[in-house]
């Protein structure tokens, strides 16, 4: 919007500029002739000023409301301003094509009322660009400080109290077994702390999830020094257990170190990374 009420402006003014500095003799008109083109231009002003105040009263409307009704002031007064830079067109236009009246001594002037009044139509015409660019400033200003209605995103309940888990938390979760027969049934323990007898025996490296989000196996390193060495295998979703006992969270299993090193080789081109 800013560059096309620039445009408007900068081509009013620099119409009267070009009119008064043509070197090519003008054609000579008669005296009435002269005189209808004069008041065309000094009715081309006033419109152009008519332009402006209504610019200006966007403006102060931008400045007043907010959101849309400060977007379509600032319209408004682009509007307006466009108005007014057609009108001062209008008028320079009208001046100079103004000629010299066939009983006029050689070398007069164009008649004075036609110049001011394309002066007066460029001035309108600036007037109505600053307001124009006034409104539509006010109007930024209204809809950066206009405040945002958060939406409403379905966020799962967790809280502090009772929290939920990350997926780069659960990673980290060391695997114990349990040394339990692998054919047994997994019944949830109800112990305070960890059997002597359970073995950590190894760590989740990673979450396997199918196209509709939800979590079908677990990467996990088997033996291993420190992530050297390790054998990674794929574990289903009811291999292994999330138990907490005391602020202590891993997972467990009935399987022991031996069956999981058993199992294949996870294949890193089955899964997408």
């Amino acid at each position: 919007m800013k560059p096309l009420v620039i445009a408007a402006t900068t081509l009013a003014l620099a119409s009267p500029v070009f009119a008064q500095t043509e070197t090519t003799p003008p054609p000579e008109m008669p005296v009435e002739q002269v005189e209808d083109a004069a008041t065309a231009a000094e009715n081309a002003a006033d419109q152009a000023e008519q332009a402006a105040d209504q610019a200006e009263q966007a403006a102060e409307q931008a400045a007043d409301e907010t959101g849309a009704a400060a977007t379509d002031a600032a319209n408004d007064a682009a509007k307006a301003a466009d108005a007014a830079g057609d009108a001062a067109s209008d008028a320079t236009g009208a001046a100079a094509g103004i000629g010299v009246a066939p009983d006029a001594p050689a070398g007069d002037a164009v008649p004075d009322a036609a110049t001011d009044a394309a002066d007066a139509a460029a001035d309108a015409a600036d007037d109505a660009a600053a307001a124009a660019n006034d409104a539509a400033d006010a109007a930024a200003d209204v809809a950066a400080e206009a405040p945002v209605t958060p939406p409403d995103v379905n966020p799962p309940a967790i809280s502090e109290a009772d929290p939920g888990v990350l997926s780069s938390w659960l990673t980290s979760r060391r695997i114990w077994t349990t040394n339990e027969p692998s054919s047994t049934e997994w019944v949830d323990p109800a112990v305070e702390e960890r059997p002597a007898e359970w073995q950590d025996i190894a760590k989740v490296n990673d979450i396997v999830l199918d196209d509709s989000g939800q979590v079908v196996g677990y990467v996990a390193d088997i033996g291993g020094f420190l992530g050297i060495g390790a054998k990674k295998v794929l574990l289903g979703v009811d291999a292994i257990h999330l138990v907490t006992i005391g602020n202590d969270t891993f997972f467990a299993t009935n399987y022991t170190k031996a069956e999981l090193e058993a199992l294949p080789d996870f294949d890193s081109k089955t899964v997408r990374q």
